[in-house]
């Protein structure tokens, strides 16, 4: 089964960041470090999110890059932080886990206790959502690009056609696959750019720098043929600045 990404933190700092990175590319909009105000005065926590409500209007994460489980007192204080602050939603991520007497303290609370790839799994289904969704709107051009009915091939001159030929066997599976992204279209997508790929992550990574890649090619390669504007239902100016 394919993993979401093989990326793994390998400190604090990098397991605060990517916690925040993560959430931003999942819809939320994370904060890292970031001072709040609570009833007993501001504090700094490791990363807070604004969120929409089906996890929690204002969550706090705590990043815990321990050698060894969270024990139970580590829980109440957070919670005293949760209470404080008004968050809908507490949740501590340990690189080892949690004491057994840490998830007793959490239970009947809005504390969730995770593991990094606890917390992956959580984020992955509005992640993936937002990376496809994103994905498509780069996409979206090569609809009309690599297609010989919208494509003005008739103006092309016999080196044009090879061209356009050649660049259709290049770059039309980047638009085919990014419709529907299942792990049997991303190992054709390996087969077809010789690639091994074994994450998402690394997927939507890759094919966007190639949507880029292809974009730009196109754009050059019709600069002097026409193609009707109504042709083009995205907008360009968003388009560049996801490109650039």
């Amino acid at each position: 089964m394919m993993i979401m990404t093989n990326r793994s933190p390998a400190n604090w700092r990098e397991l605060q960041e990517l916690t925040a990175y993560y959430f931003n590319y999942s819809g939320y909009d994370a904060i890292t470090p970031c001072k709040i105000e609570t009833v007993r005065g501001n504090v700094e926590v490791d990363v807070y999110v604004r969120a929409e409500k089906e996890l929690g209007e204002n969550i706090i994460c705590e990043c815990k890059f321990w050698d060894t489980p969270i024990p139970q007192e580590k829980i109440h204080a957070f919670r005293t932080v949760i209470n404080d602050s008004g968050a809908s939603l507490g949740i501590i991520i340990s690189k080892v886990g949690f004491q057994k007497g840490a998830y007793s303290s959490a239970n009947n609370s809005n504390i969730k206790l995770l593991t990094w790839e606890e917390f992956l799994e959580l984020l992955f289904e509005k992640w993936f959502k937002f990376r496809e969704k994103r994905l498509l709107k780069i996409v979206q051009p090569l609809a009309v690009y690599t297609d010989f009915m919208d494509a003005p091939t008739e103006e092309f001159n016999e080196e044009q056609t090879k061209q356009y030929k050649n660049s259709l066997t290049k770059y039309a599976p980047i638009y085919i696959i990014s419709c529907s992204i299942k792990e049997d279209s991303i190992r054709k997508y390996n087969e077809i750019y010789n690639e091994s790929i074994a994450s998402y992550e690394d997927f939507f990574d890759d094919i966007e720098e190639r949507a880029k890649e292809a974009i730009l090619f196109y754009k050059d390669f019709f600069t002097d043929f026409e193609i009707p504007d109504d042709k083009f239902n995205f907008n360009m100016e968003s388009l560049s600045r996801i490109i650039n």
